[in-house]
C-alpha cells in the first residue's frame, strides 16, 4: 500500500510539473475571474494580524498575495518551480510574503505550525488520493483551533451556475476535475474529519472554513 501511494505521488509530481510548465504564462489571465473571491476568501478569515498562513499549492500566487495584503505572515507552497517563479515576482517588501517549492503531500513544516491553513482552486487538480493526502497535511501543520480554509469551483447540482461552471470549467481542467467535482468539496473535507464552520458561494466558487479540532 505505501509503494503505491509513493508511486502514485511520483507520477503525480510528473504530471503537475508538465501540465503547469505549459499553463503558466496564461494562468494569471484566464484566472483573473477569480481574483475578487481570493481576495473575499483573505478577508473572512479575521484572524489577528501577522498571524501565520500556509497557502497550499499556491500556484501564481494570487491567493498568497490576497492573504499578505490582508496583514497575514504568509508562506506559499507549490510543485511546479514554473508556477513559483511567477509568484515570486509578486512579492514586495511591504508585505510577508515567501514561497517555498515542495510537495504539499509531505509538507516541509513542523506540526502545529500556523494559525491557518488554505487551499484555492488546486484540489481539483489532484487525484483522489492525494486530495486526502494534502488535507491531511494540512490537519497537521494547523495549530488545534486555527482555521483550515478550502476554496474551489461550485459543483454541479449547485443550481444554474453550478451547471454553467461546470460545462465551462471542464473544457481546460485537468482530467482529476471531473472526480472531483463530482464527488464535491464536502465529501473530501468529512473524510478527513473536518466539518465546516461556515460555507460561503460566491460567483463560481464556494469557500467552507473548518476549525481544526484534534
Amino acid at each position: 500500500m505505501k509503494q503505491n501511494t509513493e508511486e502514485l505521488i511520483k507520477r503525480h509530481a510528473y504530471f503537475n510539473r508538465k501540465f503547469f510548465a505549459r499553463w503558466a504564462p496564461y494562468y494569471d489571465l484566464v484566472a483573473f475571474v477569480l481574483k475578487p473571491l481570493r481576495y473575499d476568501a483573505a478577508r473572512r478569515l479575521q484572524l489577528p494580524h501577522d498571524s501565520r498562513v500556509l497557502d497550499v499549492a499556491t500556484g501564481t500566487g494570487e491567493q498568497a498575495l490576497a492573504l499578505a495584503k490582508a496583514g497575514y505572515d504568509v508562506t506559499g507552497i507549490d510543485l511546479s518551480p514554473d508556477m513559483l517563479k511567477r509568484a515570486t515576482k509578486k512579492r514586495t517588501s511591504s508585505i510577508k510574503l515567501k514561497f517555498v517549492h515542495s510537495d504539499a503531500t509531505q509538507l516541509p513544516f513542523t506540526s502545529n505550525s500556523f494559525d491557518a491553513t488554505t487551499i484555492s482552486f488546486a484540489l481539483h487538480d489532484m487525484p483522489y488520493e492525494i486530495r486526502l493526502l494534502v488535507l491531511k497535511e494540512m490537519i497537521r501543520v494547523t495549530k488545534n483551533n486555527g482555521i483550515i480554509m478550502t476554496i474551489d469551483y461550485l459543483e454541479p447540482s449547485k443550481g444554474l451556475l453550478g451547471a454553467i461552471t461546470y460545462r465551462f470549467v471542464r473544457r481546460f481542467e485537468t482530467p482529476m476535475y471531473e472526480d472531483f467535482i463530482h464527488k464535491g468539496l464536502l465529501i473530501h473535507l468529512t473524510k478527513v474529519g473536518l466539518v465546516p464552520q461556515t460555507q460561503t458561494t460566491l460567483f463560481i466558487g464556494q469557500i467552507k472554513i473548518c476549525k481544526n479540532k484534534k
